[in-house]
């Protein structure tokens, strides 16, 4: 319903025009467009360095990377300590933002993947899952929980990369679950040439 003012010429405007702002808004929101550009070591925050060090010594096996989203800069490592490949993302100044683990669909706990797994059935009549990550954050105690393996103060996620179709929507989506499978978000990702896939 649109109101009109004669005395007050500008309202009508605006209020023809807020709804309009707000549903673009709400769109870029649910949409992830991020760059992501390989970089030498000599290019990340020393602070990043230095927690790095408490994982992997051999730097050559370690693949650097800056990432813009289009309001902030962070940087990843990429290497494989064990069987799974770990990615660590740091903010701008090198701090820990989180870490992620690459994994199979059957690594996720029966239970919570059976919900994923319902949740995708009821949303798509087509889904395809390409890729999942354990997301582990925690804070200041995120580093020393995960080296040493004392996963209860963190908080775990899992982070999905779904070819997914309906009615309404087709594309390629990112869902984050929590560790119980229950949904938080999804955002349409906007594919560029420059991203490092893995």
């Amino acid at each position: 319903m649109i109101l009109y003012y004669e005395n007050l010429p500008g309202y009508s405007l605006l209020i023809i025009i807020l709804p309009r702002i707000a549903n673009l808004y709400l769109l870029a929101q649910k949409q992830k467009s991020e760059v992501e550009i390989s970089i030498k070591e000599a290019e990340i925050p020393a602070p990043a360095l230095n927690i790095l060090n408490q994982f992997w010594n051999d730097k050559k096996k370690v693949d650097f990377y800056r990432e813009f989203d289009g309001n902030s800069v962070s940087y990843e490592a990429k290497f494989m300590p064990d069987n799974h490949l770990l990615s660590i993302e740091f903010n701008e100044r090198g701090l820990i933002k989180d870490i992620e683990q690459l994994i199979e669909f059957d690594e996720i706990p029966e239970n919570t993947g059976n919900i994923i797994r319902s949740y995708l059935n009821d949303q798509y009549t087509k889904f395809k899952v390409t890729r999942i990550q354990r997301q582990y954050s925690g804070g200041d105690e995120l580093t020393k929980s995960f080296l040493e393996e004392d996963l209860v103060p963190l908080t775990i996620r899992y982070e999905l990369e779904v070819e997914a179709q309906n009615k309404e929507e087709l594309g390629i989506f990112e869902f984050l679950f929590n560790k119980n499978g229950q949904f938080l978000w999804k955002c349409k990702i906007m594919r560029r040439s420059l991203d490092n896939i893995w």
